[in-house]
């Protein structure tokens, strides 16, 4: 039984070692790797017959690309001024300015309406303010004659007071409490109506917010139309001033045409003798063996790949185990 366990807890102590074992052996493994199937020599070489390819390969083409790139781009920037020229020789002006117009009218319409709405609120605004001040008179009327009903009814007789009588619910000449019912209602009633008032004046001011705001992005609508509308008319003073300097449409067009079509013609070359100096590279690396050394490196590459695969196969695997557990327990003087 004890040697039972005492095995046990042996296994358990064999198999926790197990992956430093194994970090160990996986590091040489990789570290055979590189050297077993190294391709620095290789790549070394490759690289010098590059360098000397595209070194060949410039001087027999870059100077041809870069005339012809030049040539290209000195002849876009007059296609980019003469299609400048010709812009505002292409634009119906009156129709622009017809259009803008119309649109400034649309505009100046719908301020006019704000502007007629904004009137209104004013006036409603007015008569509002007028109904608070009302309604507040009247509330303050019914406070005071509630004030006074209860002075009243708390003075002596002889001070033209009831005090210790016995008020009746009506009267029709002395104090009673239909007198107090009746400010009490009309006092809560005022109150109401400063209440409504004041309601009444909040809207109202949240609607004239409301279109102060609409009026002045109308007014900035307005405001960038007459900046289009003085653009527009600057742009038909230069069209005018072209013309007096002897430029026309036609002719403009014609020159565009023109260099659109030499423009194309280098973008054609440019990409021929890009095209010569790719196919000769190609050419060169199949003559100095280039080609051949990248399928060497390729080889190579593979052939490392799969041995480092080979490391965490199920037999080396089992084979590292058996190997580790013979070094412990020989280790341990167990064997």
């Amino acid at each position: 039984m004890f040697d039972r366990i005492k095995s046990f807890f042996r296994e358990v102590r064999i198999d926790l070692d197990f992956p430093r074992y194994e970090r160990q052996h996986r590091d040489e493994h990789e570290r055979h790797a590189q050297r077993r199937f190294s391709t620095e020599q290789l790549n070394i070489e490759k690289g010098k017959l590059l360098k000397t390819i595209e070194s060949e390969a410039g001087s027999k083409f870059n100077a041809s690309i870069h005339e012809k790139e030049k040539n290209k781009k000195q002849h876009e920037e007059v296609a980019r001024e003469t299609e400048y020229l010709l812009s505002f020789f292409l634009r119906d002006y009156k129709k622009e300015l017809n259009d803008l117009y119309a649109e400034k009218e649309v505009l100046s319409s719908k301020k006019k309406v704000l502007y007629d709405d904004l009137s209104e609120i004013k006036d409603s605004l007015s008569e509002a303010f007028d109904e608070k001040s009302s309604a507040y008179s009247a509330l303050n009327d019914y406070k005071d004659r509630i004030d006074s009903w209860y002075a009243k009814s708390d003075r002596t007789p002889w001070l033209f007071g009831n005090a210790a009588k016995k008020l009746p619910k009506h009267s029709l000449f002395g104090q009673s409490f239909g007198d107090l019912d009746s400010y009490k209602y009309h006092r809560d009633s005022a109150y109401e109506d400063v209440q409504a008032a004041k309601s009444k004046i909040n809207n109202l001011k949240k609607e004239q917010h409301e279109l102060h705001r609409s009026i002045e992005q109308v007014k900035e609508e307005i405001g960038d139309l007459f900046s289009q509308i003085n653009q527009v008319k600057k742009d038909r003073s230069k069209m005018y001033e072209l013309k007096k300097s002897g430029h026309q449409r036609k002719e403009l067009q014609k020159k565009l045409d023109v260099l659109r079509n030499i423009i194309s013609s280098l973008a054609g070359e440019i990409e021929n003798f890009l095209q010569s100096k790719k196919e000769f590279i190609t050419q060169e690396k199949h003559r100095l063996g280039v080609v051949e050394l990248e399928a060497k490196i390729r080889k190579i590459e593979a052939e490392k790949d799969q041995f480092l695969k080979s490391f965490d196969s199920d037999e080396n695997k089992q084979n590292r185990k058996r190997a580790h557990r013979e070094i412990w327990l020989k280790q341990r003087g167990m064997a």
